[in-house]
């Protein structure tokens, strides 16, 4: 094994996760007018639903927030939804061991707006070497070219990459197209699909791979 590929979201870092708090700090001067259980709903309502910025004007307008603090508190998510972004605890320290044994690669299905944001945000250019946008490449995971691409980069065999992701039909899927081996990051939000085979491992969180490949 030569080469791991990662998915990006919900795999380096749990969107929930920084959506809770993202939300909590760019709505907070509406929120302080809730009492603590009614804010609980709130950030727990819009977490659940996925709210983003093409949502948020129609979320908060539901939640009975008026017209021009709506604005205020939309365009202060939009200036620090990415300076928000952090790896999950030990996601970092996990990195810097797995650099020293293996060359990194990663797939991420997406806009290039979004995702090359928090590509500069997390400073991934520090522990991978290549790195693939959807949005820029021209077809999403599971395509079997976007992973084909990947491989070339590096030059490998399929066989000598390992595909790391959260969701079984994007990431396992595709690996399992071009004859990688893959790890799926068992998240809830996301069933495995009964025709698709098993992965080679499946874990709880990114950082329980150290143990499957011994770093």
């Amino acid at each position: 094994m030569e080469v791991l590929v990662f998915d990006l979201d919900d795999t380096l870092y749990t969107l929930n996760r920084h959506r809770d708090y993202h939300l909590r700090r760019a709505w907070s001067p509406w929120l302080h007018t809730l009492t603590a259980p009614q804010q609980d709903v709130v950030i727990s309502t819009a977490v659940e639903e996925r709210i983003f910025f093409r949502d948020m004007p129609d979320f908060l307008r539901g939640q009975g927030v008026a017209d021009t603090l709506n604005e205020h508190l939309c365009q202060r998510s939009r200036d620090t939804w990415f300076v928000d972004l952090t790896f999950d605890e030990g996601v970092e320290a996990l990195l810097n061991r797995l650099r020293q044994r293996y060359r990194l690669g990663l797939i991420t299905n997406g806009p290039s707006w979004t995702q090359r944001a928090k590509i500069d945000r997390l400073e991934l250019h520090r522990w991978f070497d290549y790195m693939v946008v959807s949005g820029e490449f021209g077809v999403d995971k599971p395509d079997p070219h976007i992973f084909r691409h990947l491989l070339a980069q590096f030059d490998v065999d399929a066989q000598a990459a390992v595909m790391i992701g959260d969701n079984p039909d994007a990431d396992i899927r595709g690996a399992h197209a071009v004859g990688m081996q893959a790890i799926w990051i068992e998240h809830h939000h996301l069933a495995y699909p009964t025709d698709l085979a098993p992965a080679w491992h499946r874990v709880a969180h990114v950082t329980e791979i150290a143990t499957i490949l011994e770093v």
